[in-house]
């Protein structure tokens, strides 16, 4: 086991693996992740890992274009294949106000991200196989697309090694260790890393981690019911994510063969995450196949291959908890994403590490800093689940 580190991340998911390859790119001296299980084994692995530049905040758009080049440059920048499909996100709505569509496109423009808006024969032209009324809007982002999350995590993590970073899988952590309010230490299965920061990634798990150094966390674990279907012979998988904000549902392909599904909205109850029931009942996946089924015909006969229920990381004002924390010094938090993690994981990475390294962000994350010092606003309209 590792005696000394100079930072330990907790959690191997896409923030923290992505933490992990940014700190060793920028030198930061020995740099150690723990993760209990395996790298991309939490919801990361379960991740929609739809990728658009749609937000009612400047950070948001600004992390997730700086992602998008990162995602286009994958192999030059961090090395593989983050299974990027750059074949657009468009969003079906009926009006383009900022609160029917989840996000500011004027905000979305400014920032140089391309956005075209479509009536109903344009939409009709873009997507044959879906049923649209009249006066209704796409709103398309050319750029946009999805990435496979496990391939893009597990190549984060590998780039982490190559330049440095020491990544222990199957490694729980079991208690911190604080001495005249500053960190001194983590204690793992493994035994003790005696070290000065610590940066908190362990999402669902993160209000526990965080309460091992006195800090609370209002963290609140909600599941994601996702369906699994199988893509009707009428219906092309190559096009753009659809988003569907009339009828409260996404669909997008999973390889050639299979569609996968979900309804957009905050769920009404919690769960451990340790402790909770991963499939999806019946009822639950005739429901959303009626809702996807109210603009595609063929999805009413298509079969059904099953599917999961993920969990989020709930904020209470849906926005992420990013920064050092109150309370514990040398105590760092990238949590509480609240199902909008994935796209801006890569850039949000580089900026938390130059934090951290006393350096300037060329984004500034000083909004998602806990307790707020910002009012960002509420995250909990409908887009919230595309993470």
């Amino acid at each position: 086991m590792i005696g000394t580190a100079d930072i330990v991340i907790v959690g191997g998911g896409v923030h923290g693996c992505s933490l992990a390859f940014q700190l060793a790119v920028a030198g930061a001296g020995s740099v150690v992740l723990l993760e209990r299980s395996c790298v991309a084994s939490g919801p990361t692995g379960q991740s929609g890992a739809m990728i658009r530049p749609l937000f009612d905040q400047r950070v948001y758009v600004e992390l997730v274009i700086a992602s998008t080049r990162m995602f286009e440059q994958w192999d030059q920048i961090v090395g593989g294949d983050a299974g990027f499909v750059q074949q657009g996100f468009l969003r079906i709505t009926n009006s383009l106000d900022s609160a029917e569509i989840g996000g500011d496109l004027a905000l979305t423009r400014l920032l140089g991200e391309p956005v075209e808006i479509l009536d109903t024969a344009q939409l009709a032209e873009l997507v044959p196989m879906a049923n649209f009324r009249d006066g209704e809007l796409g709103i398309l982002f050319p750029r946009g697309g999805y990435a496979d999350p496990y391939q893009a995590t597990v190549d984060l993590a590998a780039a982490a090694v190559r330049h440095g970073a020491q990544i222990l899988e199957e490694t729980q952590v079991t208690g911190l260790r604080t001495k005249s309010g500053r960190m001194t230490g983590v204690e793992t299965t493994d035994g003790l890393i005696a070290t000065s920061v610590v940066v908190n990634c362990a999402g669902p798990w993160s209000d526990r981690i965080a309460r091992m150094a006195g800090v609370e966390l209002p963290i609140e674990v909600q599941p994601a019911p996702t369906c699994l279907f199988r893509r009707p012979r009428e219906m092309a998988t190559v096009g753009p994510v659809l988003s569907d904000g009339v009828h409260q549902v996404y669909l997008r392909a999973v390889g050639d063969a299979v569609y996968r599904a979900a309804h957009f909205g905050r769920a009404e109850r919690t769960l451990d995450p340790d402790l909770f029931d991963r499939s999806v009942p019946p009822e639950q996946q005739q429901m959303l196949r009626d809702g996807i089924a109210q603009r595609y015909d063929a999805m009413r006969r298509t079969p059904s291959l099953g599917g999961f229920t993920a969990i989020y990381d709930m904020s209470p004002d849906g926005h992420p908890m990013v920064g050092q924390l109150e309370g514990a010094d040398g105590f760092w938090s990238d949590c509480g994403w609240s199902g909008n993690g994935f796209a801006p994981a890569p850039a949000a990475g580089r900026a938390l590490a130059a934090l951290i390294l006393g350096r300037e962000p060329d984004v500034s994350l000083a909004g998602f800093s806990w307790p707020r010092t910002v009012d960002l606003g509420s995250r909990l309209y409908p887009d919230w689940i595309h993470r």
